[in-house]
């Protein structure tokens, strides 16, 4: 993928996630690793809604940014940090669904018992709080993306996906906030 389709495709990715409602406010941000390691990366402080293709922040592997491309999100260790311990991926996406943030808040991972869960989504780790954009944070959860799995969801705090593709790290999110938001229904329609 060339630098020009990267920035493209965060942007389309961007708005997207907010009209599904995955995301809201400035929150939420999404990374692409190119082929020579550099980091395309959301800014920070910005609505993903209608972001440009000049918006998008390009920095070394190493995080720092290049010369006059603005500052990246705060999330960028996390970013860096699953990049680090997952070769094979090309993309980060974090946000702050609504039923998969409720279900963190409770201490437990919502059951990933049904169809689309099973067949789609695949395994889900919990990770436990800790502050936003700290190196805590990104550590905590690239231990997790270090067994394997391609989603966290993330104590008090959002769901990440990782995966070689935009397009794949955007419907593991979508499936999760969709298996959060039935395991609710159905528990509401129980207790009914």
């Amino acid at each position: 993928m060339t630098e020009a389709q990267a920035r493209s495709e965060i942007v389309a990715y961007g708005a997207l996630l907010w009209e599904r409602g995955l995301l809201a406010g400035s929150s939420g941000n999404i990374s692409v690793r190119l082929d020579d390691g550099t980091i395309l990366v959301t800014p920070a402080g910005r609505s993903l809604r209608n972001l440009a293709v000049d918006d998008v922040v390009r920095t070394a592997p190493d995080g720092t940014p290049i010369a006059g491309d603005g500052r990246p999100t705060s999330e960028l260790p996390l970013h860096l940090a699953a990049y680090r311990v997952r070769p094979e991926i090309h993309c980060v996406v974090h946000t702050h669904p609504t039923y998969c943030v409720g279900w963190s808040k409770t201490g437990v991972l919502f059951p990933l018992d049904t169809v689309g869960a099973i067949e789609s989504l695949g395994p889900i780790a919990f990770t436990r709080y800790a502050r936003s954009g700290t190196y805590e944070l990104a550590e905590i959860c690239s231990a997790a993306f270090a067994t394997g799995v391609e989603t966290i969801v993330m104590e008090r705090h959002g769901l990440s996906s990782v995966a070689s593709t935009l397009e794949l790290a955007f419907l593991r999110t979508d499936l999760a906030e969709q298996t959060a938001q039935i395991e609710f229904v159905a528990r509401a329609l129980s207790a009914g």
